[in-house]
C-alpha cells in the first residue's frame, strides 16, 4: 500500500520520497479514507497533510483510540457527520 510505502526507510527509501512528492504535487478531489480511526497515526498523518484534497471523507465501524489522539480527525478530516448505531442497523 502507500502508507507502508512511505514508512519504510531502507533502499527503497528514495523511491517512497518520489511517490510522496508526486502525492503532494497533484490536487484530489476526494480523499477517502477507510478506517479514519487510524489516521493520527504519524505515518497516516505524513501523507494526509502532503496531499492536498478538495474533500476528505473518513469512515470506521470503532471510533476509538487507546492514545486519545482520535481528537485529532477533527483537524485531519473534520467533524463527524454521521454516526448509526450498530443495534438499529441489525433490527433494519
Amino acid at each position: 500500500t502507500t502508507y507502508s510505502m512511505m514508512s519504510y526507510s531502507g533502499d527503497r527509501a528514495v523511491a517512497a520520497q518520489n511517490v510522496l512528492d508526486q502525492i503532494g504535487d497533484r490536487e484530489w478531489g476526494l480523499m477517502l479514507l477507510d478506517e479514519v480511526h487510524i489516521a493520527p497515526a504519524n505515518m497516516f498523518r505524513k501523507v494526509m497533510t502532503t496531499a492536498k484534497a478538495h474533500c476528505k471523507l473518513g469512515l470506521t465501524a470503532t471510533l476509538v483510540r487507546e492514545d486519545n489522539l482520535i481528537d485529532d480527525l477533527h483537524f485531519l478530516i473534520g467533524p463527524k457527520l454521521y454516526e448509526a448505531n450498530w443495534l438499529d442497523l441489525t433490527n433494519r
